[in-house]
């Protein structure tokens, strides 16, 4: 049994920073330590929480424009001092210390960057003995991820762990991304192709959109839908509208919330993908060859970019580009063979252990 104690802080600005935490707490758990989660916008009082993620859901959706030009001022990676603690962050750190109080934890782990801002705080102005890890979910972190007071950046890959350390001074590691391990232990493609109603022949490419259905894929399936033998899945997440959009297409399935998704994953043949997060990490580790299109606004377009120059996925700038992606990754080749390898090389080590590790050597010294 370990003594560690591990408090979890993510932020539900949709699914993906949660299923982090929920991950690396199961991790955590089966070495004996103890973890526990909490949801730092449930924890922000006058349903501020509430505000700020259905404000955000409500940008990407409705007004992208506003979000493209609150993420080039004020999130946009850059030289330069790291912001200081904003009011919100100090109202977030008043309503966290009673929690790390009442847990004790030795060692805190956030997956969100207002969560590693709030902690950093508390670390800086000595509300915190333990160490604050910060598990970036982003590949190219914004000016928000680099928190003060934070002892560790976890990160995807190398070059993000680099970079944030040239950044910020402070230690950074790169075991890989924390994803469910049903993904990494991939089942065979019927199951999914028979969820799917796949005829013999027939290429499923999944669309991702999110947990809440951001984009407009509309376009995506119809262009897919004219590629002969190709059905377009879209994961519309919990978008009704966009679902019912979707499934006007011709061609096209629409999917909603799916608790399959490892199983839909391995029946694909290519993922589109809009942001490089969850889903796109997902299928780097079920070896599912991905392409970049159509970027959701603010980090979406710097994170496919960098994701294509890194050699991890493909980047098609409009339809045709798209059409002879697809053409090319559907179908077993040397393409297609090297883009899977390299995007599953990212998956370096457990970053639970790795965690582990780091903070018994910094306790250790």
């Amino acid at each position: 049994m370990s003594d560690d104690r591990f408090l979890l802080v993510t932020a539900s600005m949709g699914a993906g920073h949660d299923q982090v935490a929920a991950e690396l707490a199961r991790r955590f758990e089966a070495t004996g330590a103890h973890a526990q989660v909490v949801d730092l916008l449930s924890v922000l009082p006058w349903r501020i929480g509430t505000m700020i993620s259905g404000g955000y859901a409500r940008m990407l959706r409705y007004a992208p424009w506003l979000y493209e030009g609150i993420y080039s001022t004020f999130m946009a990676p850059r030289r330069g001092p790291r912001p200081t603690p904003a009011p919100l962050v100090r109202l977030a750190a008043r309503r966290l210390a009673p929690i790390l109080a009442e847990t004790d934890p030795t060692c805190v782990v956030s997956t969100f960057h207002l969560a590693g801002q709030t902690v950093g705080h508390l670390r800086n102005t000595g509300r915190l003995g333990a160490p604050s890890v910060v598990a970036v979910t982003e590949v190219v972190p914004h000016q928000m991820w680099l928190a003060r007071g934070t002892d560790l950046y976890c990160c995807l890959y190398p070059s993000i762990a680099d970079a944030v350390t040239a950044r910020t001074g402070t230690a950074a590691i790169a075991p890989g991304p924390v994803v469910d391990p049903r993904f990494l232990r991939a089942p065979g493609p019927e199951p999914g192709r028979t969820a799917l109603g796949l005829a013999p022949g027939e290429d499923a490419v999944l669309i991702s959109t999110g947990s809440w259905g951001v984009g407009d894929p509309v376009e995506i399936v119809a262009t897919l839908a004219r590629i002969e033998r190709v059905r377009p899945v879209v994961l519309c997440g919990n978008n009704t509208r966009l679902r019912e959009r979707v499934a006007s297409v011709p061609g096209a399935l629409a999917l909603g919330w799916r608790d399959d998704v490892p199983e839909l994953l391995a029946a694909a043949a290519v993922v589109v993908d809009n942001a490089g997060g969850s889903m796109c990490m997902e299928a780097f580790a079920s070896r599912v060859p991905v392409v970049g299109h159509r970027p959701i606004p603010g980090h979406g377009g710097p994170v496919v970019r960098a994701l294509a120059d890194d050699g991890l996925v493909r980047y098609a700038a409009d339809d045709t580009a798209l059409t002879a992606a697809v053409e090319a990754l559907r179908q077993p080749g040397p393409e297609r063979d090297a883009l899977v390898r390299r995007a599953g090389s990212v998956f370096a080590e457990d970053p639970g252990v790795a965690i582990t590790r780091w903070l018994r050597a910094s306790v250790a010294h």
